[in-house]
């Protein structure tokens, strides 16, 4: 059973993630979030709003199944990690996430590959951890980034892997707004109203104008990157 559901709420899609856990995710995950991506495009929605359960966007990838995992299989995770992340990059209707806690890693990709972010407060990490772990940041994933805060702040986000609260991250411009949690769903579906109104053949081709660039060399980079990564997580200890 996908852990992802799809909802709707008038013309927003609800697009959440909810494995009563962490919302760890591993290839069936990002798979199924394609999967979702699809029956929005499909549908009349104009607008989707991504979010996941209350204390979790994601804490990215599932870290206790990993060492599990073959090499192949590994990669296979790395592969579906950036297919999902780019499909919801150039999503051609906008989507506003609802970071609904802490989200880190691939869970920090999924809010940063939506067209704003809106935080619920709390006590929450948000980031791309991947270089304190021992990791790099793949090219999927310094796009989003990219997109979604200043030049200036890339280095601190990206290469450094600085972790922010939800108030670091309005004051980084990378959350829209912060609200308590029992008002980020209605400041989330506020939002994507408002950017329901640019739905359509305009909006998706704009939008593929300007990101379709950057996910295009991201997906050339993929290749080489896949090795690299998978047996970075395959050196990694059980933790």
């Amino acid at each position: 059973m996908s852990k992802w559901t799809v909802t709707y709420d008038g013309d927003v899609a609800i697009v959440a993630l909810d494995d009563g856990k962490a919302n760890a995710v591993l290839a069936p995950d990002f798979q199924a979030l394609e999967t979702a991506l699809d029956e929005v495009i499909a549908s009349a929605a104009l607008s989707v709003v991504l979010t996941g359960r209350a204390g979790y966007l994601s804490a990215g990838l599932d870290l206790k199944r990993l060492p599990e995992l073959s090499l192949e299989e590994k990669k296979d995770v790395v592969r579906a990690m950036g297919s999902a992340v780019l499909k919801l990059f150039l999503l051609p209707k906008p989507v506003v996430c609802a970071v609904s806690g802490h989200a880190l890693g691939a869970g920090a990709m999924f809010a940063l590959a939506c067209d704003l972010r809106v935080f619920a407060e709390g006590a929450f990490k948000f980031g791309l951890n991947e270089v304190p772990a021992g990791l790099f940041v793949p090219s999927f994933g310094i796009e989003l980034a990219r997109s979604a805060v200043s030049a200036s702040r890339l280095t601190e986000l990206v290469v450094h892997g600085r972790v922010l609260t939800p108030q670091e991250a309005l004051s980084m411009h990378v959350a829209e707004t912060v609200h308590a949690p029992e008002s980020l769903m209605a400041a989330a579906l506020m939002h994507a109203r408002d950017l329901a109104d640019l739905s359509g053949a305009g909006y998706a081709l704009t939008k593929r104008l300007v990101r379709g660039p950057f996910a295009d060399a991201a997906r050339a980079s993929m290749p080489g990157e896949l090795d690299e990564l998978a047996r970075m997580l395959d050196a990694r200890r059980p933790s």
